[in-house]
């Protein structure tokens, strides 16, 4: 018999996948996301060749929060998200995740 918990950790695993749970900014330093921490606001500074079409915020349970259309040089508001860490998801036009990034949430 499974737990509540137990398939909540469960779902958070398949839907975000194992990478996800532990994301690192990118290996090759196409996408930094900044500050982080953050307090109101965050950025993100592109040097990929793939363009950026959405940005999503998850908490650490797999809830998307947040979900922008991507512009360039646009900061992007949490200020009102509670103290903690979350994933910033940046997929492509077609959904593609290009990059993943921890944030935390001051």
């Amino acid at each position: 018999m499974h737990t509540s918990s137990t398939l909540t950790a469960l779902f958070v695993t398949l839907f975000l996948g194992v990478q996800g749970l532990f994301a690192q900014p990118p290996k090759n330093n196409l996408v930094k996301i900044y500050p982080n921490p953050a307090t109101d606001f965050i950025s993100v500074e592109e040097s990929s060749t793939t363009p950026i079409g959405f940005l999503s915020v998850f908490n650490l349970m797999g809830r998307n929060l947040r979900e922008y259309h991507f512009e360039k040089d646009e900061q992007y508001y949490i200020g009102d998200l509670p103290k903690g860490i979350y994933l910033v998801y940046l997929q492509d036009k077609t959904r593609k995740t290009i990059a993943t990034q921890r944030i935390e949430k001051r």
